[in-house]
C-alpha cells in the first residue's frame, strides 16, 4: 500500500472515530457561557449556559445511534421514523443527555475558568413536591446525583444551571530550608531495660496475694467494695470490684491519676476521691456532675514474675542474660530513634502550620473530620496496634477528630503544595512494601491486607501519609538540628513518657531474636 493511501486511510478512520469525553468537553468549552460569582470564603457560584445548538447536536447523535437498533411496533428493526422513536424513547434519551450534558458542561466550565475546585459541586434545583410531576418547593442546594432527579432539560431554548463549588486556597509556603528543629538528648538506661524485661516477664507471671501490711504499688490488683455518690445520694455500689493501680475508668468516669490515689494504701484502708461523670453517662441527670468515690480495700494482689533462668532465656532464644539485655537495649534504642524522629516530624508540621497563612473553605472542615479519623486509624495500623483496640476507640477517634479537622485540613493543603515544590511522589513499590509490613505485623496475607485497606479508603490515606512523610523528611534533611538536653525535672518526665512509648513498640520485638530476625 502506498504511503498516500495509508495517510488517507488514517484520516478517514480519524474522521469516523467517535468523539471522546475529552473531545466533547473541549467542544463545550468553546460553546458554553460561564459566569462566576463570589459566594463566601473560597466558595464560588458558577452559572453555566449550554446553547440549544449543543443540546440539539447531542440529541441528534443519541437518536441517530438509537434508530438503527430501535424496535417500534409496525416497523422493521431500524426502519421506524425518528418522530416515533423520539416519542417512544424520548424520556429515556432525555435523561441520558441531561446527565451527560450536566457533567460535561460543569467540567468544561471549571476548566474554562481555571477553577481549582475541591470535591463535587452542589447544584441549585427546585425540588418537586411529593406526588407532583411539576411545581417546586423553592430552590435548594443538592449533590449532583440527587439534583438530576429533579431537573429536566428545556424543550426549547438554552439549558442553564447554577452550582456552588469550594476552591483550593491560594497561599505562599514559608522557607523550607534551615528550619529550626530540636532533637532531645535521651538515652536508654539499664533501669529502662530492666523495666521492659519485667513488663515482658509480667505477661508470663501469676497473681499472688501481697503479704500482710503490704502497700499498693504501681500495677497492683486491688479488690475492693466501691460506693459512688452524687449530691449525697448513692448512685452505684459494687462488691469485690477489681482495679489495677494505674489510670482507670471507674463507673464511666476517667480517673487518670487513679494509680497515684491508691498508691501506698493497704488492706482495710478506705480511699476517697472525686471525678466528673462523662457527658454520655447512661443516666442523663448525672452527666457532667462531680461524683464522690469510695474504695474499701480488702485484698491486694501483685504479679509474681518468673525467674530469668536458663529455661526462660532459652525460650526467648538467648544463651545468657547479658545477651538478652543487649538485645532488648538495641531494640529500645531503635524504637527511641523512631519516637524522636516522630517528634521532629511533629515540629516540622507545627512550623508549617504556624508560618503559613491561608483561609479554609467554609463547610469543608466537617467533611475533613472523617479524613482525620481515617488518617489516625491508618497511623495506628502502621504502628501495629491491634485492630480490636483500634475498633474499640473508633468512635472516640471520630469525635476527637472534629477538634483537629481545621488544622489537618490546613496541613493537607500545605503538604500538597510542598509535594509539588519538591516533586515528591510515592511509587507503587513503596506502597506495596508498607502493606507487606502491615500484613506481617497482623499475621495476614498481603492480598487480604490490601483488600481491607482499599475498602475503607485506606490505600489513598496510606499514599498521602507516605507522601507527607517524604515531604517532611526532605525538610528535615535540610533543617537546622539543635540538640536539647532537658533539665533534671523535665528530663525525667520526658524520659518517662518517651520510654513508655518506646516500650510499647519494642515489646513487640523483644522475643524475636535469631529466628525472629531472619
Amino acid at each position: 500500500m502506498a504511503k498516500q493511501d495509508v495517510n488517507e486511510t488514517v484520516a478517514e478512520e480519524t474522521m469516523d472515530a467517535p468523539a471522546t469525553p475529552e473531545d466533547v468537553k473541549e467542544k463545550l468549552k468553546g460553546a458554553i457561557d460561564v459566569k462566576v460569582a463570589d459566594a463566601g470564603v473560597l466558595r464560588r457560584t458558577v452559572t453555566v449556559t449550554v446553547p440549544r445548538d449543543s443540546l440539539s447536536a447531542e440529541f441528534d447523535k443519541e437518536f441517530d445511534d438509537l434508530i438503527s437498533d430501535a424496535v417500534v411496533p409496525g416497523f422493521r428493526k431500524g426502519r421506524a421514523p425518528r418522530r416515533l422513536v423520539e416519542k417512544r424513547y424520548g424520556r429515556e434519551v432525555g435523561e441520558q443527555v441531561q446527565t451527560r450534558m450536566l457533567s460535561n458542561a460543569y467540567l468544561a466550565a471549571i476548566e474554562k475558568e481555571d477553577l481549582k475546585v475541591l470535591g463535587d459541586p452542589l447544584v441549585w434545583v427546585s425540588p418537586k413536591a411529593e406526588g407532583e410531576d411539576a411545581g417546586a418547593t423553592g430552590e435548594q442546594l443538592m449533590e449532583m446525583t440527587e439534583a438530576l432527579e429533579h431537573m429536566r432539560l428545556p424543550e426549547e431554548g438554552d439549558f442553564t444551571f447554577r452550582c456552588e463549588v469550594e476552591i483550593k486556597p491560594e497561599f505562599e509556603l514559608p522557607a523550607l530550608t534551615g528550619v529550626d528543629v530540636e532533637k532531645p538528648v535521651l538515652t536508654i538506661s539499664d533501669d529502662d531495660v530492666t523495666k521492659e524485661i519485667d513488663r515482658f516477664r509480667a505477661r508470663r507471671g501469676t497473681w499472688a496475694p501481697v503479704e500482710e501490711g503490704g502497700k499498693v504499688e504501681e500495677d497492683d490488683l486491688i479488690v475492693a467494695d466501691l460506693t459512688v455518690t452524687i449530691d449525697g445520694k448513692e448512685l452505684a455500689k459494687r462488691e469485690n470490684a477489681q482495679f489495677a493501680a494505674r489510670p482507670q475508668m471507674v463507673e464511666g468516669a476517667i480517673v487518670s491519676d487513679f494509680g497515684d490515689k491508691v498508691k501506698g494504701s493497704k488492706v482495710g484502708d478506705s480511699v476517697k476521691f472525686e471525678a466528673e461523670m462523662p457527658e454520655d453517662y447512661e443516666f442523663e441527670e448525672h452527666r457532667g456532675k462531680k461524683a464522690s468515690f469510695e474504695l474499701r480495700i480488702h485484698e491486694l494482689k501483685r504479679i509474681k514474675l518468673p525467674p530469668i533462668d536458663k529455661a526462660f532465656l532459652e525460650a526467648q532464644g538467648f544463651d545468657s542474660e547479658d545477651e538478652y539485655r543487649k538485645f532488648v537495649h538495641d531494640r529500645m534504642e531503635e524504637a527511641l530513634d523512631e519516637e524522636i524522629r516522630r517528634g521532629q516530624r511533629s515540629q516540622v508540621r507545627k512550623y508549617l502550620l504556624d508560618n503559613t497563612k491561608l483561609e479554609l473553605p467554609e463547610g469543608l472542615t466537617s467533611r475533613q473530620s472523617a479524613r482525620v479519623a481515617a488518617r489516625r486509624m491508618t497511623e495506628l495500623l502502621r504502628q501495629g496496634v491491634p485492630q480490636a483496640e483500634i475498633e474499640k476507640h473508633a468512635d472516640e477517634l471520630k469525635t476527637s477528630a472534629k477538634d483537629q479537622a481545621a488544622s489537618e485540613l490546613k496541613l493537607f493543603f500545605i503538604l500538597e503544595k510542598v509535594a509539588e515544590e519538591f516533586d515528591v511522589d510515592v511509587a507503587e513499590e513503596e506502597l506495596n512494601s508498607q502493606i507487606a509490613q502491615m500484613a506481617a505485623m497482623y499475621g495476614k496475607r498481603y492480598d487480604r491486607m490490601r483488600d481491607e485497606l482499599s475498602q475503607n479508603n485506606g490505600l489513598v490515606q496510606m499514599y498521602l501519609d507516605l507522601r507527607d512523610e517524604k515531604c517532611i523528611d526532605k525538610i528535615l534533611s535540610d533543617a537546622k538540628i539543635v540538640e536539647v538536653t532537658p533539665d533534671k525535672e523535665s528530663k525525667g518526665e520526658a524520659s518517662k513518657k518517651t520510654t513508655k512509648k518506646v516500650a510499647k513498640k519494642a515489646s513487640k520485638k523483644t522475643t524475636k531474636k535469631k529466628t525472629g530476625d531472619s
